[in-house]
């Protein structure tokens, strides 16, 4: 199917030259390995490398697309025939390998995939998958199964060195997208913070949220992780509920914005009513916890030194710190490096994280979180957040 040649990466996300710089990077780790084909078949690492963008990643019907890469030769995108018009104005990428029967019983996509590795690496090509922590692959299981079957002498291969040797390190253009979008994730938080008042509910605040990201230029929020009372402290990760705001409550606002594939992941701390002592003394721990970890967010540092500089601060002030106090970001909002007590794993420049020292108080106070986002430089760390946080905010 022909498209117009002025259609061609009209509507990429990034410029050409972003995509096949990241494509050199993972030949370059591919050789290291000794891979010669690399599967990818999430709608991040598709994207990331191929620029591919759809909608329809979400859907379990039929996989949405696949991308080999080759150790010296140009990627191959393996999509159904009624997304090649898509491809052609969002991807780099010219050479396809089409599925035509996607719908069709039993579907063709496992034998197109391993017809298309094979021509593409030669019958002995050693090939790596997305294996490992921190990856989900995009098929269902039964195209596993005839892959694994059709295609995989002994062991399936990891290729996660390759992919998060790429993805963990952002370019300019990434980082520039990263500070945007933490900048409008921060005023539309702020704009909700500002309107708060008792008897608003967890999900009107998310969705004025929302509102204001997409006012901003944004897609949406990335997630919402927005709970407040004593009736929802322990629901960790919890959407937010039709539960009304009353004295007293300590509000977690724990979300971000979302652009395309890439997404932010902030958290901030809000009473509705007057702070006691013990309300400011834990804030302030929490606001300490971090600006000790930031300061160790510095090439070279081995991770569970930015998860240590953190957990002093809490365990000196008598409190229990988490088993992680941040993670990397981008295109997912938990992506390498962790920041772990258990992670010799050492940053590097161009490094984006998210660092959040989450506290509970004992004594059934409640939740405090802080998390901001940082880049690794080779000078001092980079805030990327701008919301005032040496003290708590309370709303009377």
């Amino acid at each position: 199917m022909a498209f117009p040649e002025e259609y061609k990466l009209k509507w990429a996300d990034f410029p050409q030259d972003e995509y096949e710089s990241r494509v050199r990077r993972a030949q370059e780790l591919m050789a290291e390995d000794g891979l010669d084909v690399v599967v990818l078949t999430s709608g991040e690492n598709v994207e990331y490398f191929s620029g591919f963008q759809n909608g329809h990643w979400n859907s379990k019907s039929f996989p949405t697309g696949a991308l080999l890469l080759h150790r010296t030769k140009n990627p191959v995108l393996i999509i159904p025939r009624f997304f090649s018009g898509t491809a052609w104005s969002s991807s780099w990428v010219d050479e396809y390998a089409i599925f035509p029967e996607p719908h069709a019983a039993p579907r063709d996509f496992g034998r197109v995939l391993v017809d298309a590795v094979r021509n593409l690496g030669g019958a002995t090509a050693v090939v790596g998958f997305e294996r490992g922590t921190h990856l989900s692959p995009g098929w269902n299981f039964d195209d596993l199964i005839y892959v694994t079957e059709h295609l995989v002498s002994g062991e399936m291969r990891s290729a996660a060195r390759v992919i998060w040797g790429c993805r963990m390190i952002k370019s300019a253009r990434e980082m520039d997208r990263m500070r945007w979008l933490t900048k409008i994730a921060d005023e539309s938080i702020t704009a909700a913070r500002n309107d708060l008042a008792l008897g608003q509910t967890e999900r009107e605040v998310g969705n004025r949220i929302a509102v204001e990201i997409m006012a901003r230029g944004g897609d949406d929020t990335s997630f919402r992780n927005i709970r407040a009372g004593s009736d929802r402290y322990h629901c960790s990760d919890s959407l937010p509920q039709d539960r009304a705001f009353i004295d007293g409550d300590l509000l977690i606002i724990d979300t971000g914005a979302k652009y395309g594939q890439y997404v932010t992941d902030v958290a901030y701390t809000t009473l509705l009513g007057t702070a006691t002592d013990r309300h400011r003394e834990v804030y302030d721990i929490t606001v300490r916890a971090q600006e000790a970890a930031v300061a160790k967010c510095r090439p070279g540092v081995p991770a569970k030194e930015v998860f240590l500089a953190a957990a002093r601060v809490i365990e000196e002030s008598g409190l229990t710190s988490l088993d992680m106090i941040g993670h990397g970001i981008g295109m997912d909002l938990h992506e390498p490096i962790m920041l772990t007590p258990y992670n010799d794993e050492v940053l590097q420049e161009g490094m984006v994280l998210a660092v959040e020292p989450w506290l509970y108080d004992p004594s059934g106070l409640g939740v405090f979180a802080l998390e901001e986002h940082v880049i690794v430089t080779a000078d001092d760390p980079e805030m990327l957040s701008s919301i005032p946080r040496d003290e708590l905010l309370e709303v009377r």
